[in-house]
């Protein structure tokens, strides 16, 4: 038995337009930015939607709410500039808090209707042992918003973009934080945009919190690279849109 989906593994570089959902402001990054700065290199266009407003991750407790989120969003575009990111977008729910699960669906539905994306990119909610509820929470609805987005009935959170929607082709998934994966893309010619994007997160790491981090990914892109021809290395599980119903 195996438990590999039959549906053809759908191709990452052929993508022109990329919806990439993260929990919090800096996950696209950590899980995917080599992937995603290549993608931008070779044409695509990168839309970053974030669904935490992250501000129990603000690492200075004396800034005010208000005074977090602009920092939180300076660091977020300033990384965006290094990775090549056409537009961000935020939902704005509670960090670690208690929000509806179907209104953040209901919300990734209006963007991907909006943006149209042959592609999304999110954190897998399936990760071993992931205890934090924002990653789950929006990996899993970040699918099923993929998978019900030409369902018109079920509604996102505007309905003026509802009743807009004529459909269209999402080719994919690809799930980063997963001890799955299917692909490993050489991130080798954009490991360096990678962790300059990282070091843009001022407001949620403390300079030996980064260090910790940029050495904790060097060794786990090298090790995911061991016996190819490269380098430095970006797992990822790419799945059919199909695949991510009854198991087919």
């Amino acid at each position: 038995m195996t438990s590999e989906t039959v549906l053809p593994m759908p191709d990452i570089f052929s993508s022109k337009r990329i919806l990439c959902i993260q929990p919090h402001y800096d996950d696209n990054d950590i899980g995917a930015a080599g992937t995603l700065a290549l993608l931008q290199e070779k044409g695509a266009e990168l839309y970053y939607l974030t669904a935490t407003d992250d501000l129990m991750g603000v690492v200075d407790a004396s800034l005010s709410d208000e005074d977090a989120a602009r920092a939180l969003k300076h660091d977020q575009h300033a990384a965006g500039e290094i990775i090549g990111v056409k537009e961000q977008a935020w939902c704005g729910f509670p960090d670690a808090g208690d929000y509806d699960y179907f209104a953040l669906r209901a919300d990734f539905l209006k963007h991907i209707r909006m943006i149209k994306p042959d592609f999304v990119f999110t954190a897998d909610p399936w990760l071993t042992y992931e205890a934090h509820r924002d990653h789950i929470q929006t990996g899993l609805a970040a699918s099923e918003a993929v998978m019900f987005a030409g369902l018109t009935k079920i509604a996102s959170s505007d309905q003026k973009v509802d009743a807009a929607y004529t459909g269209h082709r999402i080719n994919g998934v690809a799930f980063y934080f997963t001890r799955e994966p299917n692909y490993v893309t050489d991130i080798s010619s954009t490991w360096g945009k990678k962790v300059s994007s990282l070091r843009c997160y001022k407001a949620q790491f403390e300079d030996a919190g980064m260090e910790q981090l940029v050495r904790s990914l060097t060794t786990m892109s090298e090790r995911v690279a061991e016996g190819q021809a490269f380098n430095y290395g970006e797992p990822l599980k790419i799945l059919h849109p199909g695949a991510l119903h009854c198991g087919i």
